[in-house]
């Protein structure tokens, strides 16, 4: 396979069917955590949601398509093999398992922000009615705040045992990544390489803006962790390979043929052949397409396949992955698409506060990712105030969405972008207040409006 054919992949992607109009859809896919009372029952601790067991991850997947069998919108059960591994919903939705038992709604493209909204409502309904029989509780942070990398579960899909151990050989936190993190993810249309492209370079420069916006990781193993987004950070030590923000990624020069080169140059961990994964870690793509695995032969599909295993912070698939937000209460979860969509599909404001964002040097930009993961929007970094910018991109955003579709923006910005503070800030807040005791914040968390 040339360039050109591994291009016609995304040239594919473009073409829309004929007579259709159009659409700007928002995709959201939304990770938490599940949370369920000691086994001694005493009410004074919690631990990490088990895989097995009437209390497990497989019982939450078997109530959850219990739940719906009878609606509109029922959850059929994924099995590999004989095992459990996910629930599909005919609207395109899917709930499936990360390898620490976090919970993942990726929800089918929606055409607003309204419909986004009450599909995600109804799945947390659910997915709380799932856990209470037996008290289990859903947490929404950035990292897993309570618990260590032994104590968390793992989820034994095939996949995650081949990439678990091979995370000890790319970076010191690869595992924490597998096991420990949570976030929102935007995924955004283009209608042309072109589109594209600008989109791209423009949600690469976005990014450490958006981390800074949004940070709620401040607390790892029931500690502060001395950072306000770790999910950032442990990112940034998992796998420089495959993931964070190359500088190439920044140019105003940028064309699809860089990210190309650059996928090719990073290894798949497997590859499937009749139904088996095939380890494919030793050699890159480019290698592979060479012939240097003998048994090997690469297809379109094994391009489709690699591409999912990459993990910049903006990943270019059929559609733009915004991978750099963590998790944050589901009161406020629609500001992040409310906040990307209005960035990226008006063209004014997308003008504007690109203007911004293409004046900083792009080598600052691993700067700026440091930066953010440590303080959000209390950084600074030579003439960028991070509070400063943050706040004035989410004011062209809420410009951009006029008084019909603000609302679901603006309580996020009074809350917390317009005092240049993040959802980590109250949340260390509340950790001090409560003595840095991991059990009464707990309790307090629990007891907080969350919807």
């Amino acid at each position: 396979m040339t360039t050109d054919d591994l291009k016609s992949l995304f040239l594919g992607y473009c073409q829309k069917e004929s007579g259709t109009p159009y659409k700007k859809l928002i995709g959201i896919e939304y990770e938490n955590f599940v949370i369920i009372p000691c086994e001694d029952h005493s009410g004074n601790g919690f631990r990490p949601l088990p895989v097995d067991g009437d209390s497990g991850v497989f019982s939450i997947l078997d109530n959850l398509a219990e739940l719906t069998k009878d609606t509109a919108d029922p959850y059929e059960k994924v099995y590999e093999k004989d095992m459990l591994l996910a629930l599909k919903g005919l609207s395109g939705s899917k709930i499936t398992i990360e390898p620490g038992g976090q919970i993942e709604l990726s929800d089918a493209p929606r055409n607003s922000l309204l419909e986004a909204h009450n599909s995600l409502q109804l799945y947390l309904t659910l997915l709380e009615e799932a856990v209470s029989g037996f008290g289990g509780r859903l947490l929404f942070q950035g990292v897993q705040p309570l618990h260590s990398l032994d104590q968390l579960p793992f989820f034994p899909k095939s996949r995650y045992q081949i990439m678990f151990p091979f995370m000890m050989n790319t970076g010191s936190l690869g595992q924490w990544m597998m096991k420990a993190t949570a976030g929102v993810q935007v995924s955004i249309d283009y209608d042309s390489i072109e589109d594209m492209e600008r989109k791209f370079v423009f949600l690469n420069r976005l990014s450490p803006f958006l981390t800074a916006i949004f940070a709620n990781s401040p607390l790892i193993e029931g500690s502060h962790s001395g950072y306000h987004s770790y999910r950032s950070h442990i990112w940034d030590h998992t796998d420089n390979s495959r993931s964070g923000l190359p500088e190439n990624f920044l140019s105003a020069d940028f064309r699809l043929e860089d990210y190309i080169g650059w996928a090719l140059k990073v290894s798949p961990y497997h590859l499937k052949r009749h139904g088996e994964w095939v380890l494919t870690s030793e050699w890159n793509f480019q290698q592979l397409l060479e012939g240097k695995h003998s048994e090997l032969t690469m297809s379109m599909v094994d391009w489709e396949e690699h591409l999912g295993m990459l993990f910049p912070d903006i990943r270019i698939k059929n559609i733009l992955e915004v991978r750099v937000v963590d998790s944050i209460d589901p009161k406020y979860s629609l500001a992040v698409p409310a906040l990307i969509g209005a960035l990226l599909y008006n063209e004014t404001t997308f003008e504007s506060v690109q203007s911004i964002l293409m004046d900083l040097p792009k080598e600052e930009f691993k700067i700026y990712k440091r930066a953010v993961a440590r303080d959000a929007l209390h950084a600074e970094v030579n003439r960028v105030d991070f509070a400063e910018t943050g706040r004035k991109i989410v004011e062209k955003a809420l410009e951009g969405l006029g008084s019909a579709e603000e609302n679901w923006l603006l309580p996020f910005f009074e809350r917390y972008t317009k005092g240049g503070l993040t959802p980590a800030d109250e949340t260390l807040e509340l950790f001090k207040k409560c003595g840095e005791n991991t059990d009464i914040w707990l309790e307090a968390v629990l007891k907080k409006d969350i919807y």
